[in-house]
């Protein structure tokens, strides 16, 4: 591996495959849970964290370096300035739908992981509580050496949750569906 941030494709399942396999035998011998619907959620539920995981640590795009004023702190407090620049820059529109879309799976999984126990108010705010411990996570490792600067960015949290706030609808119209009700009881059966 050259770089952590630009990994082969070699190295992401090398890494994915090393995951899983911790997980699935957590599962298997401490938990005495493991079926195979749990070992496919389990193994979508890692391939998400990895590929979040890598599009999350990159370092900043131009449209956020164009926030940051020299010998400042990563801190942009001002709604709609970083959302504004990268609406107007030739890639900037894959980033805003990066920035609403991937949370929408997390909030799948945290339906699934809940069984569904949590009301609409509840899954929201465990999405942005997600949402912001991530944004707080990239800020305090701006004191890591040699790691990509992060701004932390109110931006990133208002189209996070956006899309929090749409898993959350989506998951909630899907477990009305019996068929949803019944996988989500299957997938997380300890039988």
């Amino acid at each position: 591996m050259d770089h952590i941030l630009n990994p082969t494709i070699f190295d992401f399942f090398v890494t994915y495959s090393l995951l899983l396999s911790a997980c699935l035998l957590f599962e298997k011998y401490i938990r005495h849970t493991l079926t195979y619907n749990r070992g496919v959620f389990l193994s979508l539920f890692v391939g998400y964290i990895m590929i979040t995981a890598l599009l999350t640590v990159q370092p900043m795009g131009a449209a956020e370096q164009s926030v940051v004023k020299p010998d400042s702190i990563l801190l942009n407090l001002q709604p709609f300035q970083t959302i504004g620049l990268q609406i107007q820059s030739t890639q900037g529109h894959w980033l805003l739908m990066w920035r609403i879309c991937l949370p929408v799976p997390f909030m799948f999984f945290v339906g699934f992981m809940t069984r569904g126990r949590f009301a609409l108010p509840g899954l929201i705010m465990i999405g942005m509580s997600a949402s912001f411990a991530v944004e707080l996570a990239l800020f305090l490792m701006n004191g890591i050496p040699q790691f990509p600067k992060h701004l932390f960015d109110v931006d990133a949290l208002i189209l996070n949750g956006i899309g929090v706030f749409f898993g959350t609808l989506f998951f909630r119209w899907m477990e009305t569906k019996q068929w949803m009700k019944d996988y989500i009881s299957e997938t997380m059966s300890t039988r």
